[in-house]
């Protein structure tokens, strides 16, 4: 199923397909479809969805650039259909994101539990041959986000240099 899958920017349209997926992998923040049309929207190039057989969203990259660090693509969440999981479909997402986009770093914050997602933003760097670093020091505390979230880390990726980019 992998190889048919069309990688594109997001369009408002596919933020109730993104949503489902949000909902549907149990661990994901579920936000609200008009959240999720709206990044579709107004950060559609540094957002990415795979697009499946007649249309379906099987995967997704919500992000954006912090409008103090414009070189900078900061992930706010990654969805991926259970029926594609372990096959590297979120890997998949972010490098064609990175190929897209180009910026020269990358951060996301994680759960210090979330070994998936440190995984994979690991295997990223890995795949571009750049450094990450997980911060010791939480990036948003309990109290930042309240009792029943976990705290939340910050991973940095990079620096990615424009060769990098055009040789993977």
């Amino acid at each position: 199923m992998n190889d048919q899958l069309l990688f594109r920017q997001p369009n408002s349209g596919d933020a109730k397909g993104m949503r489902v997926l949000a909902r549907e992998s149990q661990v994901l923040s579920v936000n609200s479809t008009y959240f999720y049309a709206l990044m579709a929207r107004h950060f559609q190039a540094t957002c990415m969805v795979a697009e499946g057989g007649e249309g379906a969203i099987c995967g997704y990259v919500v992000g954006y650039c912090p409008p103090e660090q414009p070189d900078t693509l900061f992930v706010w969440q990654v969805g991926v259909a259970k029926s594609c999981q372990g096959a590297g479909l979120g890997k998949r997402l972010l490098i064609a994101l990175l190929q897209q986009k180009q910026p020269d770093f990358l951060e996301a914050t994680i759960a210090p539990g979330n070994q998936a997602s440190i995984n994979l933003f690991s295997s990223v760097a890995r795949h571009f041959g750049v450094s990450n670093t997980f911060s010791e020091e939480p990036f948003f505390s309990g109290e930042d986000l309240g009792v029943e979230q976990e705290v939340e880390h910050l991973m940095r990726i990079g620096p990615f240099s424009s060769q990098g980019y055009n040789s993977n």
